[in-house]
């Protein structure tokens, strides 16, 4: 048919079209236009194919974009509890998955996700992907705490001995509950460390330490800490600290920071270093999180060690105490800082209690202008020590107040620890020697007491006699408490006569708390003469009556009694009168004895009230 034919048909179905909406039909012309009406139920079914396919692309455009949406708030979530770092790694993860989904209308890959099996099992993958990014378990080296680029980092220490024991675990707590805090400490040095202190460094910033803090120190002190030479695996020698915290009701969310100074001694030198190990918090809703808050390092200043001049201080000396503090921040100086020092109170009453230390200009406050970045600085203040301190370590607390450049306040505790010495004081009383004279290979007796008066005890007593007349005598007292008395009673030999004096010294050696050896010396007098015994042999040799010099005579007119039988007699009457004198002696040493005891508690009591006034 032409097209004009074609034309008049069309326009002659609109007719009948028309008339069918009025209830006229023709049948007729409808079965004529067979072809014709084919040709438009066609060009029908395609119009409803594309509204059908339009609707299906709605529908999968609003899966995909729940998609997306649920990843993107699973991510949200996550990301609160991880560092800066996981929450970038986070961030791509959560790119990479929504250019996988695409979008109905013109998704970036050609191939990608069309039907809603395909779309769900992404975001599972999604999920998955963000949740193998948060450090939930322990990794392959026992640690779970994640550092500065997101995977796990072991406790740290600045010491190359003096290290966190690898049984560490990392705490993890809800803000509003207690938890404890366990540090073990192990030596890996040869040399045993004692009187370890460990301070934990807190803070009022809840950025940076995300307890409460209930008390003015939370210092411990680690009698001994031994090292390899001991013999012990790693495991026996760790000490363990704890402390128990109250995790602040304002706390953030992640991982906190926590760290400890540790003060110790290498010989006679003070040595510290800084033990950091980590604290899963978990905030309430809304709280923050701890890497995202502020977004700058916190500036630190730490106590790096201190020396005292004397060197070694000694109970009611005036000493210089000089302390060095470094301010750890490369990003920030410090200034405007106020350091307090506060010294433990020692005393047996209230009237005797007062801090150990004493300033002697009245104020224990000092003022630091500026410590520059990674600085370090003195602070020098003189101190006296409290004159009835007991020898051991005293610890005193140092307290900082300071700014950064841009005026924030920031505060820090630290401690140092003070050996104070006693100085060993006793008396010996006079010696009691009997009889005052011996001849050579004869006994003397001697006896004294010695009179502790210090405050320190005396170990490993010993008392010896010290000349080329005597011999033998010495005594082992061992060990005398302070305001204690032992009594010495020694007997000593004559070894050879007195030549230009009968002076002898008595020794007495000790050792103080520390095991340093001293010794003491006092005289005392007594005579060494010949054996006059000797003189009868000298008879043997023709000096005496009956060596044919003309002395026959003598002996016959001699005394009838044999010279030997006196000379017993004169020994034994010496013996016994020796023997009486040396009892009642005994005796009345043993009253003075007592009589000084008690002067010796009066003259305590006089020295304790001189001391209050």
């Amino acid at each position: 048919m032409s097209k004009v034919t074609n034309r008049l048909l069309v326009m002659f179905l609109c007719i009948i079209l028309c008339l069918g909406g009025n209830g006229f039909w023709l049948t007729d012309v409808s079965a004529t236009s067979t072809d014709n009406g084919a040709g438009a139920g066609t060009q029908g079914s395609a119009n409803t194919q594309n509204s059908t396919e339009e609707t299906e692309k709605a529908t999968l455009q609003e899966i995909k974009e729940d998609a997306v949406a649920e990843i993107v708030d699973h991510a949200a979530v996550v990301k609160l509890k991880v560092t800066k770092d996981i929450r970038k790694k986070i961030n791509k993860i959560v790119e990479k998955y929504k250019d996988a989904i695409g979008t109905a209308s013109g998704d970036t890959n050609q191939g990608g996700l069309s039907t809603e099996t395909g779309i769900t099992d992404c975001v599972t993958e999604a999920k998955a992907a963000i949740d193998a990014l948060v450090p939930g378990g322990e990794d392959e080296d026992g640690s779970d705490v994640p550092d500065s680029d997101g995977e796990v980092a072991m406790p740290s220490s600045t010491s190359d001995f003096v290290m966190v024991g690898g049984n560490w675990v990392t705490p993890e707590v809800s803000y509003g509950q207690t938890v404890n805090i366990v540090l073990p400490v192990v030596n890996m040095g040869v040399a045993n460390l004692a009187n370890v202190t460990v301070t934990p460094v807190t803070s009022n910033l809840v950025s940076e330490w995300p307890f409460v803090i209930e008390t003015s120190g939370y210092t411990q002190t680690i009698t001994d800490l031994p090292g390899k030479g001991n013999g012990q695996s790693d495991m026996d020698r760790r000490r363990e600290l704890t402390w128990t915290f109250k995790t602040r009701d304002d706390a953030l969310s992640g991982y906190y920071k926590l760290q400890f100074n540790v003060l110790y001694y290498v010989g006679t030198e003070v040595e510290s270093c800084t033990l950091t190990t980590y604290a899963l918090v978990h905030g309430a809703t809304g709280s923050g999180n701890v890497e995202a808050e502020g977004g700058t390092s916190t500036p630190r200043v730490i106590v790096t060690g201190f020396k005292t001049e004397p060197e070694q201080v000694h109970a009611g000396d005036t000493f210089t105490l000089t302390i060095y503090l470094k301010n750890t921040s490369l990003r920030t100086s410090v200034s405007n800082m106020l350091v307090n020092l506060a010294a433990p109170t020692e005393g047996m009453d209230a009237d005797t209690s007062y801090a150990a230390f004493l300033p002697t200009s009245g104020s224990n406050a000092e003022y630091i202008s500026s410590i520059g970045k990674g600085a370090t600085t003195e602070l020098t203040i003189e101190m006296t020590a409290k004159a009835d301190l007991t020898q051991k370590p005293y610890q005193l607390d140092v307290s900082m107040e300071y700014e950064d450049e841009d005026y924030a306040s920031y505060s820090s505790t630290a401690d140092v620890s003070i050996p104070v010495y006693q100085t060993a004081r006793f008396e010996l009383s006079q010696p009691e020697i009997l009889p005052a004279s011996i001849v050579v290979g004869n006994e003397a007796n001697v006896m004294f007491s010695i009179y502790n008066l210090g405050k320190v005890t005396l170990h490993n007593v010993k008392v010896s006699f010290e000349d080329d007349t005597v011999s033998g005598g010495e005594v082992f007292l061992g060990k005398i408490e302070a305001g204690a008395t032992s009594a010495v009673d020694a007997m000593i030999t004559g070894a050879a006569p007195s030549v230009e004096d009968d002076i002898i010294k008595v020794v007495v050696t000790y050792e103080d708390e520390t095991g340093k050896v001293s010794t003491y010396e006092q005289e005392m007098e007594l005579n060494v003469t010949e054996d006059v015994s000797a003189m009868g042999d000298m008879g043997d040799m023709g000096m005496y009556p009956g060596d044919g010099m003309g002395y026959d005579e003598f002996e016959e007119e001699s005394s009838p009694f044999p010279v030997a039988l006196i000379v017993i007699v004169v020994l034994v009457v010496v013996a016994v009168v020796v023997t009486v004198i040396i009892i009642i002696r005994k005796k009345r040493r043993k009253k003075e004895e007592e009589e000084r005891i008690n002067l010796l508690d009066e003259f305590e009591g006089e020295d304790d009230s001189d001391e209050i006034s």
